[in-house]
C-alpha cells in the first residue's frame, strides 16, 4: 500500500508539472492553437483511456459470473448508439445527462481511494465534486460555453446561471465534506486538494474552453484512469503492460478516430452540426465507459 501511495503521489506531481507547462502554452499561444492541441489530446489519450472497455467488461463478467460477454457487449453497443442518437432527438436532456454522468465519473476517479468505501454520501460527493469542476470551467469561460450550449440545444444561457450553479455545488460539497471528515469517512490532505482547485481555477481562467477542459481531462482523469485499468487487466503497472494495453485497444481507437474524422470532414462547413457531432461522439463513448469504470472501481 505504501508503494502504491508513493506511485500515485509521483503521478500527481507529474500531472501538476504537465498542467503548469500547459498553462505556459496558454499564455504564449492563440486560442486556435490551444484548441488544436486540446483536440489532439482528447482524440489520442482521451479516447485511448476508454478504448479497452470491452476487455474490462469481459474480465468483470468472468469474475462476477453474471451476464454473458455477448449480452454485455450487445448492451454496450446499444448504449453507444442510443447515446449518440439522443443528441439529435433530445439534445437538451442528452447534454444534461452527459454532464451529470461525466461529473460523477470525474469525481469518482479522483476520490475513490480517498473516501471510506462504506461512506453513505460517497456517490453524492463524487457527483458534486465533478459538478464543481465543470461549473468552474463553465463560469470562467461563460461566453464560449453559452455558445456551445446554444449550438447544441438552441437555448442561450445567461452568465449568472453558471455562477449560481457553481456556488450551490461548492456549498453542498463543503457540507458533505465536513460531515465526512468528522465521521472519519475521508483521509485527505486538505491543503493539497485546495491547491489543486486553485490550480484548476488559474488554468480555466487563462486557457480557452477546449484547452482548459483537455488539460483536466487528460492529466487529472485519463492518465490516472489508464493506470487503474492497466492494474486491473494485467495485475500491475509497468512499461510492458502499457504496451499490452495500447496494443489491445489500438483497433478500437483507430476505428473511432477514422469514423469521427470522416463524419466531421463531411460536415466541416456547418459549425453547429460539427459541434453537435463532436459532442455526440464524445458522449457516445463516455456514457458506456462511465458504467464500465463504475464496476471496475467498485
Amino acid at each position: 500500500m505504501e508503494n502504491k501511495g508513493l506511485f500515485f503521489t509521483k503521478l500527481s506531481s507529474i500531472s501538476t508539472v504537465s498542467t503548469v507547462f500547459a498553462l505556459w502554452l496558454a499564455v504564449y499561444f492563440s486560442n486556435e492553437v490551444e484548441d488544436a492541441l486540446g483536440y489532439i489530446l482528447i482524440l489520442s489519450v482521451g479516447i485511448l483511456h476508454g478504448a479497452n472497455d470491452l476487455k474490462l467488461i469481459q474480465k468483470i463478467s468472468r469474475k462476477e459470473k453474471v451476464l454473458s460477454f455477448k449480452s454485455i457487449l450487445g448492451s454496450y453497443i446499444l448504449g453507444v448508439l442510443l447515446t449518440a442518437l439522443s443528441f439529435f432527438v433530445f439534445p437538451s436532456v442528452a447534454l444534461l445527462l452527459f454532464v451529470g454522468l461525466s461529473a460523477y465519473h470525474f469525481g469518482e476517479q479522483h476520490w475513490v481511494g480517498k473516501l471510506n468505501p462504506s461512506g453513505q454520501l460517497n456517490k453524492l460527493f463524487y457527483l458534486l465534486y465533478g459538478l464543481v469542476i465543470f461549473n468552474l470551467l463553465f463560469f470562467l469561460n461563460a461566453i464560449d460555453t453559452a455558445e456551445v450550449i446554444f449550438d447544441l440545444t438552441g437555448f442561450m444561457l445567461e452568465d449568472y446561471i453558471f455562477k449560481y450553479m457553481l456556488v450551490f455545488c461548492i456549498l453542498l460539497l463543503i457540507i458533505i465534506g465536513v460531515y465526512s471528515y468528522f465521521n472519519e469517512e475521508t483521509s485527505v490532505q486538505l491543503g493539497e486538494e485546495l491547491f489543486l482547485l486553485g490550480l484548476f481555477f488559474i488554468i480555466f481562467k487563462m486557457a480557452s474552453l477546449i484547452w482548459a477542459f483537455s488539460i483536466y481531462f487528460i492529466f487529472w482523469h485519463s492518465l490516472p484512469s489508464l493506470i487503474n485499468q492497466i492494474q486491473v487487466l494485467y495485475g500491475q503497472y509497468s512499461t510492458n503492460n502499457v504496451k499490452r494495453y495500447v496494443k489491445s485497444s489500438f483497433l478500437y481507437w483507430c476505428l473511432a478516430i477514422i469514423g469521427l474524422g470522416l463524419t466531421l470532414y463531411i460536415f466541416r462547413s456547418n459549425q453547429s452540426v460539427f459541434i453537435s457531432l463532436f459532442f455526440a461522439f464524445l458522449a457516445a463513448i463516455t456514457v458506456p465507459h462511465v458504467f464500465v469504470m463504475y464496476k471496475v472501481l467498485k
